[in-house]
């Protein structure tokens, strides 16, 4: 990077310690409270220390060196270092810490990197790299602007983190105003109401809930025998496990199958039932999901779905809402049965447990309304991973001004 000041080698300008670094297996290493450092940070903590003072590393290998791949960084106190990293000392008369780290890592280093198969900084290289040495004073200046923008950064970042959370924070406490119990009959006309207020729902239309068990109100894990006369060669959709989403509760891709391929031990099911993970992890991480644009309205999938078909009355996202509820996946833990790693929720826990169940014109306001603020999450979550990339990129913005040509 070029600026109007006078450039210097590195080589000249800092002491390399990489003499004193010593590598350590991991069979070998000594479990402690001092850092043991690598390429790109921390690797472990070890029982001993080889340095302990303010020291900036650089990868030699194992690391990038590309503009803003953040090769530099800076450590302090006793530490160990292995020799992927190069341990450099500033001359700090004219050479402050943060002004070497933040040029280095603003800096396109890839034209000193040496190999092809394994990419490394050698020592030889990393001595030759220029770095403009402005005055003390004049250093100072530009990390103290650096920092004050990235504070900055910092906490719009922080911001947004923390809308990203109170967001993905609403659906939840629906879902506990919805369906979890109430200590009396009261208790439960007043939650229930403050929900049907948020969906307009007027006070003097509303219907005491009533409580019924799953097993009421949905047939779970229906037989195949409905499909004993189809032919063998249709088409149908298969799911496995892994095509459902554990952050957006759909079904990712579908197979196309025939019929006669699957319908001997896999799980059936038809489009709007309810497929709920039933084995551990994956019921503890919210995979549940409605069946949807079935090829020929028929699908086939893992064994460890259970399936819930609502009957009359009873709608489908009702049930998934309740379901994916984490207070209900929580009992649903308590309940497992099986050993470790293969547990599973019993079909005879699922059928005893009971569900409020509004008339079904609440139902379908209420799930309106839950459906709304899934989108929201689902949009906030977009958003933040967005905006942590604009972050980023405004962070790297912020050093190329800082190193600019004056």
């Amino acid at each position: 990077m070029e600026t109007n000041h006078p450039t210097k080698k590195l080589g000249e300008v800092v002491d390399i310690l990489d003499n004193l670094r010593k590598p350590v297996t991991r069979r070998e290493r000594l479990l402690g409270p001092y850092p043991y450092y690598g390429a790109t940070g921390v690797q472990d903590y070890v029982a001993n220390f080889i340095f302990d003072e303010d020291l900036v590393l650089v990868g030699e290998d194992g690391a990038r060196w590309n503009a803003g791949d953040n090769s530099a960084y800076k450590i302090s106190g006793k530490s160990w270092v292995n020799n992927h990293a190069h341990v450099l000392r500033p001359h700090r008369d004219i050479l402050l810490d943060d002004w070497l780290v933040y040029f280095l890592n603003i800096s396109d280093l890839s034209g000193y990197i040496t190999g092809t198969t394994v990419k490394k900084l050698n020592q030889a290289k990393l001595r030759l790299i220029e770095i403009p040495i402005p005055s003390l004073a004049e250093q100072r200046k530009i990390v103290e602007k650096i920092e004050k923008l990235f504070a900055k950064i910092d906490e719009a970042s922080r911001l947004r983190a923390e809308s990203l959370t109170a967001s993905a924070a609403l659906l939840p406490s629906a879902l506990h105003q919805i369906f979890s119990s109430a200590s009396s009959p009261q208790a439960s006309h007043q939650k229930h109401s403050n929900i049907l207020e948020n969906v307009r729902i007027s006070q003097t239309k509303q219907k005491a809930w009533e409580e019924k068990k799953i097993g009421e109100i949905a047939e779970i894990n229906p037989s195949k025998r409905e499909i004993a006369e189809i032919n063998a060669s249709t088409e149908i959709s298969f799911v496995s496990m892994s095509a459902v989403s554990e952050k957006t509760q759909i079904i990712e891709r579908q197979e196309t199958r025939k019929i006669d391929e699957v319908k001997k031990g896999y799980t059936y099911f038809r489009e709007d039932d309810v497929l709920f993970a039933k084995i551990t992890p994956c019921m503890e991480n919210g995979k549940v999901t409605i069946a949807k644009n079935l090829k020929n309205g028929i699908g086939f999938g893992s064994t460890e779905f259970h399936v819930l078909r609502a009957k009359e009355n009873v709608l489908s996202k009702w049930l998934f809402y309740f379901l994916w509820n984490p207070e209900f996946r929580k009992e649903a833990q308590n309940n497992m049965t099986g050993t470790a790693g293969q547990r599973r929720v019993p079909m005879e826990f699922l059928t005893k447990v009971k569900i409020p169940l509004p008339p079904v014109a609440e139902q379908k306001k209420i799930v309106e309304y839950l459906d709304s603020l899934s989108a929201k999450a689902r949009a906030l979550q977009s958003l933040q991973q967005e905006t942590k990339n604009d972050f980023s990129a405004l962070r790297q913005s912020v050093l190329h001004q800082s190193f600019s040509t004056k």
